[in-house]
């Protein structure tokens, strides 16, 4: 409990950074194609009940409910759920936005026909309660679709460490400012090598784990980058490519 109570301390400080990337995101070219990679996946026709869970600062609860889906965004964090709730008033978006702990849902099994995550689960301190939980909420049929990377594996790998802090200098010499933004970079770091994702090879292990509590069916692509990053994130994060990994109730 007192590493959950960590993470959350650690997020509430950088809503306002994220919050900002959103809107950037939100006016952006990426933001069509996140629509219609999330939706070609979607298992159900019609208007969906959607739920998102570690919404953030709310982009995917804006851009799916502008295509008429019902949809939720959760997050542990206040001050993330009071930028979504802003952010979705400013885009004329219908969502509803609630705080809650995707490691324990406040919601009835079979509740919806997709749940999405993106660049959540590398923060969890027990992301095995958060696949379960989602599976558990999904209606039969439903789909899960997780996106998110290996973010911190330089930690743990000297090869991947040499050429991180090789990108870093690079990032800096080319644009000022290295890869992360966060407020706490001292704390990002430290969080980043106690956390339980953080040295697992993903998504295999997102897979096989998938497989074992019971997803009748699970897949993946090891990298979507070059449909929903702009050419800066391309730059930036390239030993660390965006994967998508999900399976179906």
């Amino acid at each position: 409990m007192e590493m959950n109570r960590r993470i959350k301390s650690f997020w509430e400080g950088e809503a306002q950074v994220y919050s900002k990337g959103i809107k950037e995101e939100l006016d952006s070219p990426q933001k069509e194609e996140w629509k219609r990679l999330i939706l070609s996946y979607a298992n159900a026709k019609g208007k969906l009940d959607i739920l998102d869970s570690g919404c953030g600062p709310g982009f995917f609860p804006i851009i799916l409910s502008e295509e008429g889906h019902s949809v939720t965004g959760i997050d542990i964090t206040e001050n993330m759920i009071a930028c979504a709730k802003e952010n979705a008033e400013e885009a004329g978006a219908d969502a509803e936005f609630l705080t809650m702990d995707c490691q324990a849902l406040d919601f009835p099994d079979n509740s919806f026909d997709l749940v999405i995550s993106r660049n959540i689960t590398w923060t969890l301190d027990d992301p095995s309660k958060a696949y379960r939980e989602w599976l558990r909420v999904l209606k039969p049929g439903g789909r899960l679709l997780v996106f998110d990377a290996c973010w911190y594996l330089h930690l743990f790998d000297d090869e991947l460490g040499k050429l991180f802090y090789e990108n870093e200098a690079r990032l800096m010499e080319k644009y000022g400012r290295p890869t992360h933004s966060h407020n706490d970079r001292a704390e990002e770091e430290a969080l980043s090598k106690l956390l339980f994702m953080s040295d697992k090879i993903r998504p295999a292990w997102d897979l096989e784990y998938m497989l074992s509590i019971g997803f009748r069916k699970v897949f993946s692509e090891r990298d979507i980058t070059d449909r929903v990053w702009d050419e800066y994130a391309k730059d930036a994060y390239k030993i660390s490519p965006q994967f998508l990994v999900g399976g179906e109730k």
